[in-house]
């Protein structure tokens, strides 16, 4: 079967949520330490999260789950065109100038637009027209985070090129049991290549984020780079029942206030432990007696659980969800089936 298109996956102007990466160009480390070059880019990889949270302010996306790494990156991404769609035009000018001031700003200091600037971008119809759909669109999102990165990077460097391989790649989560493992498998992405040993010490994760636990030695931090940031940015894990509609955060640090998983914080950080033993042979273990009624009532086959979230992107290539709405969106696009269906009627 040929490859999918992006709008195959990624509809704009429709709500959704979506696992994105982008490795940088030919694999190299160019956010860690560059054994080609002898130099430590790690800084890098703070610049991506300070970027994330600029974004996550001011799109109308949320930012479920995110792991930055030395030469590649994962979100989770879950575009919500309501929140934009009711924004005033003051609000769409205001927060797209924060995003582009209008001259390169590289060094990290975001200049705040003036009343007069906002005012001047919200009275031109057309304009306000066409970053209001930009506003909600993934390949906006990504492209307003890569080209950042690649061009502060470049500037750095004093040279030019392409810092990343791509546009982005992309595969839609169609259901919560496959954001649930889609999540764990971002989350571990640290520990699963030994920059870190446990999920509170993954700083450059949203785990790392959400439990909020101080380093135990310094070396499981260099210097001050990546010190302790809140996670007030991300989208809550929890879903609450009293936050099911798409509100807006009254904060404006995120998008909106409503949740990812029906289960805590303490549940889906016990699971994502028992998840990143199973790949040692000694650790061979199963899962606690009272997180698998969790994974029951999600609609999970609790024994094949941790074999899909370690082979989570080899088995859904462009898509991820129970077979049965992997089926119904493959007809929309015109499709017999996507990558994946055999192993979600299994799994899921």
């Amino acid at each position: 079967m040929p490859a999918c298109a992006r709008k195959e996956i990624v509809r704009p102007g429709e709500p959704g949520l979506f696992h994105c990466w982008n490795r940088c160009v030919r694999r190299a480390f160019l956010m860690g330490k560059d054994s080609y070059s002898g130099r430590d880019y790690n800084h890098r990889r703070l610049w991506v999260i300070e970027r994330l949270e600029l974004l996550a302010a001011n799109f109308s996306i949320d930012v479920g789950f995110f792991s930055v790494m030395s030469n590649h990156l994962h979100l989770v991404l879950r575009a919500i065109p309501r929140l934009v769609k009711r924004m005033g035009n003051w609000e769409v000018a205001r927060r797209w100038l924060r995003m582009f001031p209008g001259r390169r700003v590289l060094d990290g200091q975001w200049i705040e637009p003036t009343e007069e600037q906002v005012q001047a971008l919200a009275e031109n119809a057309l304009e306000i027209a066409e970053i209001r759909r930009r506003l909600s669109d993934i390949s906006w999102f990504m492209r307003t985070l890569c080209e950042y990165i690649a061009r502060r990077a470049n500037r750095e460097d004093e040279t030019t090129g392409c810092f990343f391989e791509g546009r982005f790649s992309c595969r839609e989560v169609t259901d919560e049991p496959s954001l649930l493992t889609c999540g764990l498998y971002v989350d571990l992405n640290q520990i699963r290549a030994g920059e870190a040993a446990t999920p509170e010490s993954s700083f450059l994760s949203s785990i790392g984020l959400r439990l909020e636990q101080p380093p135990r030695t310094p070396e499981e931090i260099i210097a001050d780079l990546f010190a302790r940031r809140p996670a007030d940015w991300l989208a809550p894990l929890t879903l609450e029942s009293h936050h099911l509609g798409d509100m807006p955060h009254e904060g404006g640090l995120r998008a909106s206030d409503k949740g990812l998983l029906e289960m805590t914080l303490t549940d889906y950080a016990r699971l994502l432990d028992w998840v990143g033993r199973q790949s040692q042979p000694d650790k061979a273990g199963v899962i606690p007696a009272d997180l698998a009624p969790i994974l029951e009532r999600l609609g999970i086959v609790v024994d094949r659980f941790a074999e899909t979230v370690e082979h989570f992107p080899h088995r859904f290539r462009r898509m991820a969800g129970r077979a049965a709405l992997m089926m119904d969106r493959a007809r929309e696009a015109g499709r017999r089936w996507f990558q994946g269906v055999r192993h979600a009627a299994v799994a899921y």
